[in-house]
């Protein structure tokens, strides 16, 4: 069916967290073979967040800088979506913060969403459907993926953590990639494969179950899919994968190509040589970055897009997103028609050059204390006041806070309470 207008993402902004530790460094402390690290998970390094970093944080430093690469008009912004499966509040949503934080309009509407790791895609497509209900209007939406993956110390799922933000600007003004013309495939089972009670800050596994799970529903996406849009597997220049860890799009494009050899009764070209050619390309920041949850796909699709030349344009991209718990979805996307919306511009590889990577010692004491802003009495002065970035000071009365520098006039210590939003919101 025709839509009124093309939508999809205006401009992409990432950010990750300053620190990183080497798994090799992680193996070595667990008395581990490294290339079980490298080479069966697929990772090189993992995000470390600091004590002064939250998915606020990130999530407002990523919105930051997309609104400054794209010099977009604030007032313009009529809605801000977050999708993150590691909230700071069980009431106040991160995107209320971020409206704040940026200093964006009143009349702008925010909220979060949850699913697990679909949850940025439900944004996405929140997001894109209110924009088509203007009916041409100029209205756009600032739609972030934020979180961080932590898991136990000494578990299985230690080395597949990380952190990170993806901003995306969605509007009918889609320079970057726009929603192909076609009924995206979606499917839902309530399953028990990974899962986060409240009572605990660490995430909790069944990785078989789990890698059972994805790949169920990648299968009935992809059939749905063709089924319904009429497209072929060669009809996609690349395809991209959620990526809990790297190697799991590798197994995710393996099934695919079985499912299409299957399906044609006759010999495809070698599944390795394909890969390479289809899915290794947007995997180069995941692999330094780790699991950033609803991010992860994003990261993998700009990652793609800022290394890609002009051969890209207008290629069609199929994209699958998966959520624990569960609920999968696989559409498609075209990329824009000008390599200058998205070449070299979304700031991945400026993020990764400006990390500095940490031992072990230091990684166990960063996140112990990052564990421990989040009670009550943890706030503390800053000790440097104008460093130009968000920062998290930690929890006073209750309240969490932060402190932005978001105009050339300085920085501005706020914790975000009804009263200091509305007077950032002004501004």
């Amino acid at each position: 069916m025709e839509r009124e207008c093309r939508f999809g993402i205006e401009g992409m902004s990432v950010h990750v967290p300053r620190h990183c530790i080497d798994l090799g460094t992680l193996a070595a402390a667990r008395g581990i073979d490294p290339a079980k690290y490298y080479e069966g998970l697929g990772g090189r390094r993992m995000a470390v967040v600091s004590p002064d970093e939250d998915p606020v944080t990130m999530a407002a430093e990523a919105a930051r800088r997309l609104v400054a690469r794209h010099d977009v008009d604030r007032s313009e912004i009529g809605m801000v979506v977050v999708g993150s499966e590691t909230g700071v509040d069980a009431a106040k949503p991160i995107a209320s913060y971020v409206h704040g934080l940026i200093g964006l309009s009143p009349q702008c509407r925010t909220f979060d969403t949850q699913h697990a790791c679909y949850g940025a895609t439900a944004a996405l497509q929140l997001a894109a459907g209110w924009c088509i209900q203007g009916n041409g209007s100029r209205r756009k939406a600032i739609v972030i993926a934020t979180d961080i993956a932590r898991y136990e110390v000494g578990s299985a799922g230690e080395p597949t953590q990380g952190a990170g933000a993806i901003a995306m600007l969605v509007s009918c003004e889609p320079r970057v990639v726009a929603f192909d013309r076609h009924d995206e495939a979606v499917f839902t089972q309530d399953v028990m494969d990974f899962w986060r009670p409240h009572y605990r800050s660490t995430a909790m596994v069944d990785g078989r179950h789990s890698l059972d799970c994805y790949l169920r529903a990648l299968e009935h996406t992809w059939d749905a899919y063709l089924g319904s849009s009429g497209l072929r597997f060669e009809d996609f220049r690349h395809l991209l994968f959620h990526v809990p860890f790297p190697k799991m799009a590798h197994k995710a494009f393996h099934r695919l190509h079985e499912l299409e050899a299957a399906r044609r009764g006759v010999a495809m070209p070698p599944a390795e040589a394909m890969f390479d050619t289809l899915t290794r390309p947007s995997l180069w920041a995941n692999v330094e970055v780790g699991n950033i949850y609803s991010g992860s796909l994003y990261l993998a699709l700009a990652g793609l897009l800022e290394q890609g030349d002009a051969a890209i344009e207008g290629a069609r991209l199929g994209l699958f997103s998966y959520g624990s718990g569960c609920c999968a979805e696989f559409y498609s996307v075209l990329v824009g028609p000008d390599a200058t919306a998205w070449r070299g511009r979304i700031g991945v590889a400026e993020a990764l050059a400006g990390r500095v990577e940490v031992d072990y010692p230091t990684y166990v004491e960063m996140r112990t204390r990052s564990e421990g802003m989040a009670g009550d009495g943890s706030f503390r002065e800053p000790v440097h006041p104008g460093n130009g970035r968000v920062r998290f000071l930690g929890v006073r009365d209750h309240r969490r806070v932060y402190q932005a520098h978001i105009s050339p006039g300085g920085d501005q210590l706020r914790s975000c309470t009804s009263r200091a939003c509305a007077g950032a919101g002004s501004g």
